[in-house]
């Protein structure tokens, strides 16, 4: 058991407009809302998790569901997972289509999974991509759309404004094609722990490309407290690429597992298992951002830990716990053009 319930979310690491951040942290809070609704009737950390997820992906300031960022193509083809941190189940989709609340599937599948093997011994799938993915869904009764109803219409001006950057072969080499991401991360009542991720990819994508938001290890990560170890979760955001060619999602939990200070695990692996990374010479612009909790039972409490950190200019976060009166939301952004790292924390009562 947990004295204290808590979830936290993000919208995305990179470059958040100043005119839209009210728009940004109405969308934590009342994603942390919704969430917190559920933990205080005593549901799971991985239904908490989807739900704040859900809310993110419809609202359509957001990459993810609703408002996804178009592919080279015009379409929506979304990524998202969800891990629990009781058993380590995983579930994602990649490069799907025609899902209203993309994150509704790995929930499905992590369900699914832990009923046991299907018929004939057949494993359930991990992961799930393309048609495929929304076949899935639609068979177990989760809603699906046309493509043409997750076609938000500001997403559309950005796709037409990018095709035409294209055409007059502009130099895009700082055009912003949103590398957010939106996720989430939770402990519950019994301790246990679960995160979750979903995007809609970067602007004018290859059709069929799969980010971190979809790939195991990458997107985010979650486990309960177990012998000496504490629980820990993560959720990460920021060039899905540069994330996977990384792991930095993995690493950072490594990290938070061995080192006593999280803030130092969490500036040691933005700093050196990602800028310093050699995985990323190849890159000029380099971005990412995570947010991430620890619990660790001490003298019969559970001390709850949650910190974040970005590389990129700006970051949007929202938290709440079952202690506080009204969730806490803002967009983080650097000070300096000197500073490389943002990182900031709290222990949570």
């Amino acid at each position: 058991m947990s004295d204290t319930i808590f979830i936290a979310v993000h919208v995305g690491a990179g470059y958040l407009s100043r005119t839209k951040e009210s728009k940004y942290t109405s969308a934590c809070k009342k994603a942390c809302l919704s969430a917190m609704a559920i933990l205080k009737k005593d549901g799971s950390s991985i239904q908490a998790v989807t739900e704040a997820i859900k809310q993110l992906e419809n609202d359509p300031s957001t990459n993810a569901g609703y408002g996804s960022n178009l592919s080279l193509t015009g379409k929506v083809e979304c990524d998202a997972s969800l891990m629990t941190g009781k058993t380590g189940t995983f579930g994602a989709i990649g490069a799907a289509s025609g899902l209203r609340n993309p994150i509704e599937t790995p929930y499905q599948m992590i369900t699914e999974t832990e009923k046991g093997l299907l018929s004939l011994g057949r494993i359930p799938p991990m992961f799930l991509a393309g048609k495929g993915a929304a076949d899935w869904a639609k068979a177990r009764g989760i809603p699906t759309v046309e493509d043409d109803e997750l076609v938000e219409p500001n997403a559309q001006k950005t796709y037409l404004k990018h095709i035409q950057m294209l055409v007059d072969e502009q130099d895009s080499q700082n055009a912003d094609l949103g590398h957010d991401t939106v996720g989430a991360i939770c402990i519950d009542s019994n301790g246990d722990i679960a995160a979750g991720v979903s995007s809609g990819g970067i602007s004018l994508k290859s059709p069929g490309r799969v980010g971190e938001a979809a790939m195991y290890g990458s997107g985010c990560w979650a486990q309960n407290e177990i012998r000496n170890l504490p629980g820990v979760a993560c959720s990460t955001t920021g060039t899905g690429e540069q994330i996977m060619r990384t792991m930095f999602t993995y690493k950072c939990v490594e990290r938070l597992l061995k080192e006593d200070d999280i803030q130092a695990a969490v500036v040691d692996a933005l700093n050196k298992d990602f800028l310093e990374s050699p995985m990323l010479n190849i890159y000029d612009q380099k971005s990412v951002g995570t947010i991430a909790l620890r619990s660790q039972k001490s003298h019969g409490k559970t001390r709850v830990e949650f910190w974040f950190g970005h590389v990129t200019e700006d970051m949007g976060i929202g938290y709440l716990s079952g202690t506080m009166k009204a969730p806490k939301a803002f967009v983080s952004r650097k000070v300096s053009s000197n500073d490389k790292v943002v990182s900031r924390g709290w222990l949570i009562p």
